[in-house]
């Protein structure tokens, strides 16, 4: 009886930090500098694409090419990355808790009949 209570558990918590991680903001840090993109549900690029816009990305120069880091990008993969795990630990944490309520009451009702 014990292990449907502990995986109810670890199965709401997890769950409740997908939920949570779905709604933290979000931000992109290369080279020293901090960017903010949103959150994963409300994702916000307008301060990247300001930076994108104001910057030398890949503008032909004597002898080579200058190379920028494409801010909009960044935040659209780290945008990505944090929808993957978080509705992933969400459903899988719905999924265990469910699991674990099923488990439960056939296990109640396995007692009770003689």
């Amino acid at each position: 009886m014990i292990v449907p209570r502990i995986v109810l558990i670890v199965g709401v918590v997890a769950a409740i930090v997908g939920i949570a991680g779905l709604f933290t903001p979000v931000s992109a840090s290369p080279e020293n500098l901090t960017i903010e993109c949103g959150s994963a549900v409300a994702p916000d690029l307008s301060a990247a694409r300001a930076h994108d816009d104001g910057s030398a990305v890949n503008i032909p120069v004597p002898g080579g090419v200058v190379a920028d880091t494409d801010f909009t990008r960044l935040c659209q993969m780290n945008l990505e990355d944090r929808r993957i795990w978080t509705i992933t630990l969400a459903v899988a944490g719905v999924v265990a808790a469910a699991g674990a309520l099923v488990l439960g009451a056939r296990w109640k009702r396995a007692k009770r009949s003689p």
